[in-house]
């Protein structure tokens, strides 16, 4: 992999850019939400991308689900559910 970048540098700054622009444009996106909308709401569908990949993934790409996967989406959701408890 280390040789493939070295030969590639338009990768690397492509990988970097991508590594910088994801991560910023999502936290944004979760601040907005939170300013212009009920937190609720805004927990629940920040939380919603592991309910919503887990069904692309094993019926789009074939691959198998594991307990591991279940568990974090059950996790995501519980702790939205404890926000709206609390």
């Amino acid at each position: 992999m280390l040789r493939a970048l070295r030969e590639k540098p338009p990768v690397i700054r492509r990988l970097a850019l991508a590594a910088w622009v994801g991560p910023v444009l999502g936290v944004s996106s979760s601040f907005l939400a939170a300013q212009h909308a009920e937190i609720g709401v805004a927990s629940t569908l920040m939380a919603l991308p592991p309910v919503i990949l887990l069904p692309i993934s094993y019926f789009a790409f074939k691959e198998k689900i594991g307990w591991q996967a279940i568990a974090g989406t059950v996790l995501a959701i519980a702790g939205v559910a404890i926000l709206f408890l609390a």
